[in-house]
């Protein structure tokens, strides 16, 4: 017996390493890409040297990849792996397979450790929602004058604000599902749940609010189950009614404005005598006005340099050109553009000018009523002009069209791991696309994405490796899995989340944590946890 305690002590010891490893991932999410690394490499050491302490290291691995559902969770990246055999661009295939390490690292170490048991998966999801917290605190201490440009991005600093908004999201549902027995606690998760969709709406997050509403929605569903039949259903049919009517009242606030400025109501001349430019063509408003028109381009240049000592014809201190940043701000005013409607710009609305915000209301309206705003000017825009060139939304259209253009030759056996990047680069010059160089990415939409790379088959098997060891073992039946399910199938839509870092630690760490570390509530069920011979260690 005293022979075998050191192995004992060092298999406890390792499994806490295993676990603090668990806990940094979760909650380096939000602030770090290197810690997140790291804490991946601590939990993978500790789960190797808890094998080797308990000896128990070569079952592992046998289980790992010969079980039933561990190599069907890991079965995608190994596509990945393989289809750099058909890859031109192997240094993007590489990249690819790097950034979905955290697949089979999570997969393997989280299928093979004990089951975590309920009190260990509820502390890493209240670590991962915290830590979310905390981090856009110091995205609003760290952000400030910033914020005053009205730029969606500037309150994310740390990582990509998709990605922030993906994870502000899954903290409000870890806090509205989790209901602590300590009064003070409660109410520590009702505020904090408060913050992180009120920040969703500061940040303009429209994916990530659109995600966390049909989470919502679903948690709704589910939590009618126990209602008698005539009120479940009428009350579910009810719910199946939001969507379509958020969706009809948002094409209403986004649709194209009709055309209602006439050439024959415009003046000709300033006051100055300048003849004015007028483009009716151009679908731009600024806060209900029409922005090019009454432009007087030569009293302007003469009236800002008296005013500025920036040029008009150069760029403002965001890059942008700021003549259209002048024009922009002042329709939003209601100015005309000439020597008089400078006049009646303050000292005030020259530095912001300076400083690239467009409209009079930019930094002093909800970042979410900005974003808007945005979004009905590129749609405008978009369907007026067919110019989609720097606006998210109507760039979206423009890579999913041709992503599917690609898909459509490659529908079997796809073009490789590597290779969406140099297809999508072939077919926007074979498609002859208006999008200039800098924006002709890739199909920003996941599951496109694995169509366009392994074919029909390849997604198909994707999908149902996603599926099969999440049906195995009943993780639906965990109601926050059900809220991360939910986001993670959302954002597929309009990101590729897994090709980044984030993205993919993401779905590995809450998919495993759940479906693998959750085998408890199998047991609870009376349902098996896995192979009966395994012995067990510490969880």
């Amino acid at each position: 017996m005293a022979a075998e305690r050191p192995v004992g002590s060092w298999a406890r010891r390792f499994g806490q390493l295993r676990m603090a490893g668990l806990f940094i991932a979760a909650a380096a999410l939000p602030w770090n890409n290197v810690v997140l690394s790291n804490a991946q490499i601590l939990m993978l050491i500790g789960w190797l040297g808890e094998g080797l302490a308990a000896r128990t290291l070569l079952s592992d691995l046998r289980r790992a990849f010969t079980g039933p559902w561990a190599p069907a969770f890991i079965a995608p990246f190994l596509l990945h792996a393989a289809g750099i055999a058909w890859s031109e661009d192997l240094a993007w295939a590489t990249d690819l397979t790097r950034i979905l390490l955290p697949v089979p690292v999570f997969g393997v170490v989280l299928s093979t450790a004990p089951p975590l048991g309920e009190r260990a998966i509820r502390d890493v999801l209240r670590t991962g929602a915290w830590s979310v917290v905390a981090s856009t605190v110091a995205c609003l201490l760290l952000a400030g004058g910033q914020l005053q440009q009205g730029d969606h991005r500037a309150l994310s600093i740390f990582i990509s604000h998709v990605r922030l908004g993906l994870l502000l999201a899954l903290a409000a549902c870890v806090f509205l599902l989790d209901r602590p027995a300590q009064r003070g606690l409660r109410w520590a998760h009702g505020v904090a749940a408060a913050w992180a969709m009120a920040f969703l709406m500061g940040i303009g997050s429209l994916s990530g609010l659109a995600a966390l509403a049909v989470a919502l929605l679903a948690l709704a569903w589910r939590g009618l189950g126990a209602a008698r039949p005539a009120l479940r259903w009428s009350l579910r049919a009810a719910l199946l009614l939001l969507p379509g009517l958020a969706l009809v009242g948002l094409a209403g606030l986004l649709r194209p404005r009709p055309a209602t400025v006439r050439a024959q109501d415009l003046a000709t001349h300033s006051a100055g005598g300048e003849p004015y430019y007028h483009d009716l063509a151009d679908p731009q408003w600024e806060n209900g006005n029409s922005v090019w028109v009454h432009v007087a381009d030569e009293e302007l240049r003469r009236g800002w340099a008296r005013r500025s000592r920036l040029d008009l014809h150069g760029s403002d201190t965001r890059g942008q050109a700021l003549r259209g940043t002048l024009v922009r701000y002042m329709a939003s005013m209601g100015l005309r553009k000439d020597s008089v409607g400078l006049m009646a710009l303050t000292p005030e609305d020259v530095r912001r000018i300076e400083q690239g915000m467009p409209s009079v209301r930019t930094g002093r309206q909800p970042l979410l009523a900005a974003r808007l705003d945005q979004v009905r000017m590129e749609l405008d825009r978009y369907c007026s002009t067919g110019d989609a060139n720097g606006h998210s939304l109507a760039m979206r259209f423009t890579y999913w069209r041709t992503g599917w253009w690609i898909a459509r030759r490659h529908l079997w056996t796809g073009v490789g791991t590597g290779d969406t990047r140099p297809a999508f680069a072939h077919a926007y010059a074979e498609l002859r696309s208006s999008l200039e160089p800098r924006w002709r990415n890739r199909a920003h939409n996941e599951y496109l994405t694995l169509l366009i790379s392994f074919g029909i088959p390849g997604l198909l098997l994707v999908l149902a490796c996603w599926v099969a060891p999440m049906v195995a073992y009943r993780a639906w039946r965990h109601p926050v899995f059900l809220a991360w399910a939910v986001l993670f199938v959302v954002s597929c839509i309009t990101e590729d989340t897994l090709e980044t870092q984030t993205g993919a630690t993401f779905f590995a760490l809450y998919y495993a944590l759940f479906v693998f570390g959750g085998r408890w509530l199998n047991a609870q069920a009376g349902l098996p946890t896995g192979p009966p011979h395994v012995p067990a260690r510490s969880g």
